[in-house]
């Protein structure tokens, strides 16, 4: 193009240079040769470099760079071109090119060089090269290149990230072989690997270092590196490599800095490890002096903290004064009112702030913080609100925690509506922190519900406001999951979420899996996840081990049943259920308590009350209900004696109240009355002292401000720090609270005698003292407790079976009052079905039998059990209870031959609606009526044996590789039996098998990866395993080929808050009744949405999170043709 200006030829050059037809090549190479060498700008040699490789003729790019390279404008052309030899692995032509690379420095190459290299394939790139320089002398240039090329990978963290472990030690491995690897190439490994936050890759640091310790025993590793290692452990709460890092210290530099002492007493502090805290900080001592400040010493108080041992905390607390000579400051002070938190000790809390504030601290938002999500657990809204004012009183930055605490508060007195408007406010309001834990709350109660409709819509609203999904909302969404069923799905999509780096599966999430398999009564899945659990996480927490005792006791029931041996007898023996509690008990970690994550199981229990007498709750239960009192009795004492009493009179007082109400029905069932009485006195008061809100009104009174400061509420506009008012939602807000009258209990504590109160009611009545059952249940109301609809069902049972004709009377007047408006009819009581409460979401449908249909606005059996976990004080009427108003009213017709009828017409008269409907009761084969009714010996109910049924089995557990689907028609395994059986990880190595590959390993090795991180870089070498063999993809295989619809389900029992079911009606109905239910019914529907249908809406919620990739690919694709 003579005559053209040069930028016209070099625009020209730029749009022909990604042509490959050979006439636009001549064109592109005439306009080049046109433009005169000294006018050529680097992007003129890049285009035509470009334009030779589209035209096939990728090796006159070595000559063209050649040319670029003497004009001093060739760095661009260059880098093109020895990006694209390196990256088809053509060594000679990338040797070539090297030889006349620019003289830039080695930075500025990796620069030019870094946007053309291709990250996906650099480890292959890399093995390669190794291969070629094995060829070569060691005075090759191409060893410099690979020097280049290594520090540009391991400076790259996409790479790193994309590179398994196993092909990054080979690495390390060939090319420290070749003498080409420095200790810089390893500092700048480590480095990268510990910017990752991903815990994962960051693990992967560990195993680098060993590495390096192992090949270059000479080299001193820098001390920065070394901070830095301690610092990001503490940071993911690894604490394993914590003692070999520090010993490194020693070893290289005689001493640990203090920093690093710092951090490491951080780390082990937050995980509960007392005694490690103890011996770090007697070695920094040792080392350092008398600490100097106070971040070295409150890690002394918060190990203890954790824990909640409020004396140890208090004891370390003034030791900081006496011992250090330190003032104790706000986070010292926050850490004793953890404490008081941990051990739920609300009284303690309040008084330990009021010495603060007389001390002179200044408390900040996390102060507030405590105070007021204590509150909020109890459901107390109005002293929550009162906190936050008193914060903003003092001046105290609003920080989002303290937000999420209103939310919370609401969630616990059933207000979802003011809560989610809450959490929307908050959206709008400029304040420190993440505002996804509040929506997190709302998640967690939308599940238990099993609102799926409100989980969606608060999952895009989440969305919308670019909160992004954490650990907890994820587990939030795989629980619905588990709740409706499907648990199966929820665990692979823990697995495809792990496997990609979108959340990292802790216990918690393996305890959501668990759960599910126990409750669908799938032993063989609960023996394979339990035993990863154990190879994983090494030591089982709290809830898993919960939870597989549950399965323990299932087990041993269903022996009894096969060896057609009784299961109601006071020498029956649960003999693998004691012998795993005693074993759990004994090897439990209490470390493992030390959690900021819920403990499923706990029952809103301390954590240091709550192990281990949930453990004996279930055994206690178990024995009792079976009528072994001698033994349930002994597992009683034996409890009692493991908590160090000082005397037997404080037996009762030691024992938590839930473990009260256990022994009780176990004096019931053995017919110890006056023991279950003496229970009731030793329960009722301590209720109640649980129950009554903070003393601290008067208090409170003196600190806020008066009514006429507090703004109103202003909903319709932005919410800013500088109006109070709009943090105190709510219509009374312009009412101080101190005028109002408090309830005598917590609202969240109302339904806190539910259990107690029955048993005793049960006691009273079999005793034949009904009269007193009268004055319990007014004692009760007065005290402020809620009777639910299981307590007024008994009530009702109870007066109905007295000999008194005024008893009687008064349960057909009660049940007329509180049941008769929820009567739903007989076709519908029959089967166990309830009126819907409102409020209810339809999608609680989805739990029930889908062969049996129903009226929408009807509550199906499952549905109406689950629910009454949920709303306890919805009256909903039983077929039980007016079976036993059915035997009242025999006596009433008999006594009517000697009165003329008088008792009749004056019971009718109290109770019209329910004489009528009780004259309805259809005739029934089964055992109430049998026995109430008809007066024939009891006999046993012939249950579906629901331990029978058969259950997918997927023997790689959650993570494993390798495992294989056990279908339905496959020989079941017993779980006793496969301890040995269907291991996917081999754990009898430790993680310096992978760092010293190949070489001598020294007698019993240091660990320094956590039990999980190990495990999870083994599986990750497996996986890279069969990605390069031809075995298929845990994904495909990992699928059931048909669905089980007849399997029952079982009452919720981990998650509810009341803990086991001791409902002795709802599960009363024979075989024989259950087979007369009416199998085609003219109002039949589809309850609800098919549980299919939220699977594939969490898969698309999943899969909008996720980069596309062919896991999510197929796991949806599965999950939409099912």
């Amino acid at each position: 193009m003579a005559g053209y200006p040069s930028d016209v030829n070099s625009a020209l050059l730029a749009r022909l240079s990604n042509s490959a037809h050979v006439t636009d090549h001549r064109h592109a190479k005439r306009i080049f040769d046109e433009i005169t060498p000294g006018c050529r700008s680097p992007d003129d040699y890049l285009n035509m470099a470009k334009s030779y490789l589209a035209a096939g003729k990728e090796f006159d790019m070595i000559g063209l760079c050649q040319s670029a390279v003497s004009q001093g404008t060739g760095a661009p052309c260059w880098a093109f071109a020895i990006a694209h030899f390196v990256n088809t692995s053509q060594w000679e032509a990338t040797e070539a090119l090297w030889n006349i690379r620019p003289t830039s420095a080695d930075h500025d190459l990796r620069h030019f060089v870094a946007s053309h290299l291709d990250p996906s394939t650099a480890s292959k790139v890399l093995l390669s090269l190794a291969t070629f320089l094995l060829e070569q002398g060691s005075d090759s240039p191409a060893r410099d290149l690979a020097r280049f090329l290594l520090e540009h990978a391991f400076a790259t963290l996409d790479i790193i990230e994309d590179t398994s472990t196993e092909t990054l030690l080979l690495l390390l491995r060939e090319y420290n072989a070749l003498s080409v690897l420095t200790p810089g190439h390893y500092f700048a490994l480590i480095k990268t690997l510990q910017s990752s936050e991903e815990r994962t890759t960051f693990a992967r640091s560990l195993v680098v270092y060993r590495n390096f310790r192992w090949q270059m025993d000479g080299e001193v590793p820098p001390a920065k590196l070394l901070g830095q290692l301690i610092r990001r452990l503490t940071s993911f709460q690894m604490t394993t490599g914590i003692r070999y890092i520090l010993d490194e210290l020693t070893h290289f530099y005689g001493r640990p800095s203090v920093d690093a002492y710092k951090h490491a007493l951080i780390a082990f502090s937050r995980t509960g490890d007392v005694a490690n805290v103890n011996e770090i900080f007697e070695k920094f001592v040792a080392d350092h002096g008398k600490p100097s400040s106070r971040r070295l010493v409150t890690p002394l108080l918060y190990a203890h903290a954790r824990l909640g041992n409020v004396q140890d905390t208090l004891r370390q607390f003034e030791r900081i004064s006496s011992e250090f000579g330190l003032k104790p400051n706000t986070v010292c002070w926050n850490i004793l009112l953890t404490a008081y938190a941990n051990a739920d000790d609300l009284n303690g809390i309040f008084k330990t702030f009021r010495q603060m504030l007389e001390n002179g601290i200044e408390p900040n938002a996390h102060s507030f913080g405590i105070l007021m999500g204590q509150c909020a657990n109890r459901g107390d809204v109005d002293t929550v609100r009162q906190i936050l004012a008193l914060a903003k009183k003092r001046h105290v930055q609003i920080a989002s925690p303290m937000l999420d605490t209103i939310v919370e508060a609401y969630c616990n007195n059933q207000r979802l509506d003011i809560a989610e408007s809450v959490a929307e406010t908050c959206l709008g309001m400029e304040v420190k922190g993440s505002r996804v834990r509040m929506w997190n709350i709302l998640l967690w109660n939308y599940a238990f519900r099993i609102d799926l409709e409100s989980i969606s819509r608060i999952r895009s609203r989440m969305d919308a406001a670019g909160l992004q999904p954490d650990d907890m909302t994820y587990a939030a969404l795989m629980l619905s999951l588990v709740l409706i069923g499907q648990t199966d799905s929820a665990r692979r999509i823990l697995r495809t979420l792990h496997r990609s780096h979108r959340i990292y599966a802790t216990e918690f999430h393996y305890a959501i899996i668990l759960y599910g398999y126990v409750k669908d009564r799938n032993r063989d899945m609960v023996h394979i996840i339990f035993r990863e659990i154990k190879e994983r996480f090494e030591r089982p927490g709290f809830s898993s081990t919960l939870l597989t005792l549950k399965s323990q006791l299932q087990r041993d029931l269903q022996a009894l049943k096969d060896g057609g041996r009784a299961t109601n007898s006071a020498n029956v023996r649960l003999e693998n259920a004691e012998k795993f509690l005693s074993e759990a008990i004994a090897d439990f970690d209490m470390t493992k308590l030390a959690t900021k994550q819920p403990l499923p199981g706990a029952g809103k229990q301390p954590v240091g009350k709550a192990f281990p007498a949930m453990y004996y709750e279930y055994m206690i239960t178990a024995y009792g209900r079976r009528g072994a009192f001698e033994r349930a009795r002994q597992l009683f004492d034996q409890y009692i004696q493991a908590q160090n009493p000082s005397s037997l009179e404080n037996a009762y007082d030691i024992a938590p109240l839930r473990l009260l109400s256990a022994l009780m029905l176990a004096y019931l069932k053995a017919e110890h009355y006056k023991e279950v009485e003496q229970c009731w006195k030793m329960a009722f008061p301590r209720a109640k002292e649980i129950a009554r809100p903070p003393s601290i009104d008067e208090w409170l009174s003196n600190q806020l401000p008066s009514a006429d400061t507090i703004d109103p509420p202003r909903p319709s506009r932005a919410i800013s720090v500088d109006n109070p008012g709009d943090f105190l939602l709510g219509s009374d807000i312009s009412k101080p609270a101190r005028a109002k009258k408090k309830p005598p209990i917590l609202p969240a504590c109302r339904f806190m005698l539910s259990r107690p109160l029955s048993l005793y009611m049960r006691s009273l009545a079999y005793r034949n003292e009904p009269s007193k059952i009268h004055q319990v249940v007014a004692e009760v109301q007065r005290a402020g407790f809620v009777l639910t609809t299981y307590n007024w069902s008994t009530f009702v049972q109870m007066l109905a079976s007295s000999d008194k004709p005024s008893d009687q009377v008064q349960a057909f007047s009660i049940f007329e009052e509180k049941f008769m408006p929820n009567f739903p009819g007989w076709n519908n009581l029959r089967r166990g079905y309830g009126l819907k409460p409102p409020g209810v979401p339809s999608t609680i449908d989805v739990i029930e039998h889908p062969r049996r249909g129903k009226h929408p606005n009807i509550l199906g059996k499952e549905g109406r059990r689950y629910w009454s976990k949920i709303q306890p004080d919805f009256m909903q009427p039983t077929y039980v209870s007016m079976v036993y108003l059915a035997s009242a009213l025999l006596g009433f017709r008999e006594r009517s031959i000697i009165d003329g009828g008088a008792e009749v017409k004056s019971l009718y008269r109290v109770a019209p609606k329910t004489i009528e409907a009780v004259a309805d009761m259809p005739y029934l084969r089964e055992k109430f009526q049998g026995v109430l009714l008809r007066r024939r010996q009891e006999q046993g109910d012939k249950k579906q044996d629901v331990d029978r049924l058969d259950h997918y089995v997927w023997t790689g557990g959650i993570l494993g590789v390798g495992g294989q689907p056990r279908g339905l028609t496959e020989e079941r395994v017993p779980a006793q039996d496969q301890e040995h059986a269907d291991h996917t990880i081999d754990k009898t190595g430790t993680d310096t098998d992978i760092g010293l590959q190949g070489g001598h390993i020294p007698e019993a090795p240091q660990k320094t990866l956590d039990p999980q991180d190990e495990y999870d870089i083994e599986v990750e070498s497996l996986l890279e395993s069969r990605r390069n063999s031809t075995e298929a993809d845990d994904e495909v295989l990992d699928s059931e080929h048909r669905v089980d619809s007849d399997r029952d389900s079982e009452p919720d029992v981990l998650m509810d808050s009341e803990g086991p079911d001791l409902s002795e009606e709802d599960d009363r109905a024979s075989a024989k009744e259950q087979s007369q239910e009416v199998q085609g019914s003219n109002e039949a529907k589809p309850a609800g949405e098919s549980p299919s249908y939220f699977v594939i809406l969490f898969v698309s919620v999943i899969k909008s999170q996720l980069a596309p990739g062919v896991v999510a690919e197929k796991l949806s694709q599965r999950e939409s043709a099912a």
